[in-house]
């Protein structure tokens, strides 16, 4: 029968000198009931938690928030409850959010949030904020720098980051590859196997180690 449970956000905040601009990352730590996620999602909730290791002794410009989501896999529950609990003046407060979700598919490419929709129109419904474009950009200037090909994966808002665009807030992230099959020129480029999934046990009991 079906239960009714109590689930929590983790969410962890490097002060910044400057506290009126926070710049929030986020990665979902549940997983599908039929197995442990550890691609989906302990690979962007390990890369955030590493990332804010990284970051401990720092004394950056802007405040750092980090946010590790309740319930996405059963409709974005944390994030969108998090986001709707805020106030207008702390909405106001966060300049962008990033989103981690699958970065550590097997059989993976590097793909990149589209927000200027050159490679994918966003879907009907989902108004992309301004500034998105910056944060895909930065992303691609990153990869170029370290020699690293990437593609576009469409700006479909469904992961965490709904919430945040719904409400204005610029957004971006990265993705390595879910249920699609990698192509013979995709392989070319990154290896792996042409013709399987990026990730073959995406939402299956083989998403282990």
């Amino acid at each position: 029968p079906p239960e009714i449970r109590t689930d929590y956000n983790v969410i962890a905040e490097l002060p910044g000198k400057n506290e009126d601009n926070v710049v929030m990352a986020g990665a979902h730590l549940d997983s599908v009931i039929e197995g442990p996620g550890i691609q989906d999602n302990g690979s962007g909730s390990a890369a955030l938690l590493e990332t804010a290791l990284a970051m401990a002794n720092l004394n950056p410009e802007n405040t750092v928030r980090f946010a590790w989501w309740a319930a996405e896999e059963i409709g974005l529950l944390g994030s969108t409850d998090y986001v709707e609990g805020l106030s207008q003046a702390e909405l106001d407060r966060i300049a962008l959010y990033l989103n981690y979700d699958m970065i550590g598919s097997p059989n993976y490419i590097f793909m990149v949030y589209d927000a200027d929709e050159s490679t994918f129109p966003a879907p009907e419904g989902i108004d992309i904020p301004p500034g998105s474009v910056a944060i895909e950009d930065l992303y691609e200037s990153y990869y170029t720098m370290i020699g690293e090909p990437y593609e576009d994966t469409e700006f479909s808002g469904r992961s965490d980051y709904q919430a945040f665009i719904e409400n204005g807030i610029p957004s971006g992230g990265l993705f390595t590859g879910a249920e699609e099959i990698k192509t013979e020129e995709q392989a070319a480029i990154w290896g792996g196997v042409a013709g399987e999934q990026f990730d073959p046990c995406y939402h299956e009991a083989c998403d282990t180690f």
